[in-house]
């Protein structure tokens, strides 16, 4: 039998917190899942962690050698066998009614293509730094020259890391999967693609968290993801009915949303 939803973890170096990450999904209230986990050609302890939790729901697979992030993210999602599928980071976390309650509303609105829910920024103890961030003005179903405009104005990512996002397979191969054209804002583009295919759905709660730590790809690329933020939002412009106003107000939101994620990466001890 296929589950419904199947989680997929890409796993590079991960042992430092990949237990937690899985232990999370494992705690869900709902339960018929699919979890996959992809070891990116490295050896580590991460086999032996997930070993130890013993759940038949746990698939591990492994790359022969290491691929670049968009691949093996990729991969992760062609590996999954589900209608519904979520990509989590292998140092973030979901809490406990994140797939019970995404599920239940990709089942309600089935002209959504992805829905997204607001999260919680933690430090490398698991500590609150931010909470219930992201989906500003995108609360509720949103089509894409709407989310288009929450993009421009935000100058930044409104909808939020993979954790947050459950999408359907289905829109995900007929959008490509993941671009190496835009590496640094994979998500980003990928949910923008995404919306080709279908509405967004924005939730109110906070059902994941995003973890800050100093060996995160986030914190290590912060003047590159600037001038991709910068690609990505004239690539969407040049698709969308944009007014000029919300391009304005989106270059002095983007300033000031890289000097408040500083703020919260030293809040992190990033």
């Amino acid at each position: 039998m296929v589950a419904p939803v199947c989680v997929v973890v890409p796993a590079y170096r991960a042992e430092r917190f990949i237990r937690s990450t899985v232990e999370s999904v494992l705690a869900q209230t709902f339960g018929d899942f699919e979890l996959v986990v992809l070891e990116n050609g490295v050896t580590d302890d991460t086999a032996a962690i997930i070993g130890g939790l013993a759940d038949p729901r746990i698939r591990l697979e492994r790359n022969e050698t290491v691929l670049p992030m968009t691949k093996n993210w990729n991969r992760a999602v062609e590996l999954s066998r589900s209608p519904l599928v979520k990509l989590l980071c292998a140092d973030d976390v979901i809490y406990p009614r994140c797939l019970e309650t995404q599920v239940a509303a990709m089942r309600v609105r089935r002209s959504a293509a992805l829905v997204a829910c607001r999260r919680d920024l933690i430090d490398v103890d698991g500590a609150t730094v931010s909470a219930a961030g992201c989906l500003r003005g995108l609360l509720g179903r949103h089509t894409r020259e709407q989310v288009a405009r929450a993009i421009v104005r935000h100058g930044g990512n409104p909808i939020g890391e993979p954790g947050s996002v459950l999408f359907r397979r289905e829109a995900f191969d007929a959008a490509g999967g993941f671009s190496a054209d835009q590496p640094l804002l994979m998500d980003l583009d990928m949910w923008v693609r995404l919306l080709d295919h279908g509405d967004l759905i924005g939730q109110v709660d906070s059902l994941a968290a995003f973890r800050l730590h100093d060996t995160s790809t986030t914190s290590r690329v912060a003047i590159e993801q600037k001038a991709a933020q910068a690609t990505l939002i004239r690539d969407v412009v040049a698709r969308n009915p944009v007014p000029i106003a919300d391009r304005v107000i989106g270059v002095a939101a983007g300033h000031l949303g890289r000097l408040w994620w500083n703020h919260l990466q030293a809040k992190a001890g990033t």
